[in-house]
């Protein structure tokens, strides 16, 4: 009976809280609902979705067509600047919100769970920070989508295997081949031996070249008889 007392307390509080200090939309700044997070259900429908997790051959697996061999390759939503996504990932990797990418690793967990293409993988790997990078932001962007998704295709977050030897420059303004130039041979592998045979998800926030989602999979294509699935949040063309 008390935890009944003390559950139906702490809901009322919540409400109470939420009537106060109401957390809004972050694309339309309406009231959000308790069981919605930073965007409303109008807004959230009309983020761009791809549909890319449905098609086999979509431009994403065709970025990496002959230069790394993929299980599956899917973006999920279309990455425009000035729109709502835009405005998730850079709270997510600038403002300090990492429950911003346990909320797009939900949507994105969510989305693959229907997809017959997707298979599970043993491993879910987000693409790694360099530690003086993760330092300076508190946390891994990547590690967060991850943390979101991992409940929902049932597999476990692995952060020992793929680790970043250098801190590289940002990749924002830099071309293809300057893009593939700052990240070549910036990823080594701790203990491969133990994950001979294994199926893991990379996971980056935007893909743009590929060029350093390719970089990961050369070292992690190192190890025997390993199979590479690849996800992104976005996809920026």
């Amino acid at each position: 009976m008390r935890k009944e007392q003390t559950n139906t307390g702490s809901k009322w509080v919540t409400g109470l809280m939420s009537l106060i200090y109401p957390s809004t939309c972050l694309s339309c700044c309406s009231p959000l609902y308790n069981h919605e997070s930073y965007l409303c259900k109008e807004c959230y429908s009309h983020l761009a979705l791809t549909g890319y997790e449905n098609l086999a051959d979509n431009p994403v697996a065709q970025l990496f067509w002959g230069r790394v061999p993929l299980e599956f390759a899917a973006s999920l939503f279309f990455y425009r600047k000035g729109e709502t996504l835009q405005q998730l990932i850079k709270i997510m990797k600038y403002r300090g919100e990492p429950e911003a990418g346990i909320y797009l690793g939900q949507i994105a967990g969510r989305l693959l769970s229907r997809s017959s293409l997707f298979a599970r993988p043993d491993y879910i790997m987000p693409v790694p920070l360099h530690p003086a990078k993760e330092r300076k932001r508190g946390y891994n962007q990547c590690e967060k989508i991850a943390e979101g998704m991992s409940p929902l295709i049932n597999a476990p977050v692995d952060t020992t295997l793929l680790f970043r030897r250098i801190n590289n420059s940002s990749q924002t303004t830099k071309s293809r081949y300057e893009r593939w130039e700052n990240v070549d041979t910036i990823f080594g592998l701790n203990q491969p031996e133990e994950y001979q045979g294994s199926h893991i998800l990379l996971i980056d926030d935007v893909i743009t070249t590929g060029s350093t989602i390719e970089a990961c999979c050369h070292a992690l294509l190192a190890i025997p008889d390993l199979k590479i699935s690849v996800v992104s949040i976005a996809y920026s063309h």
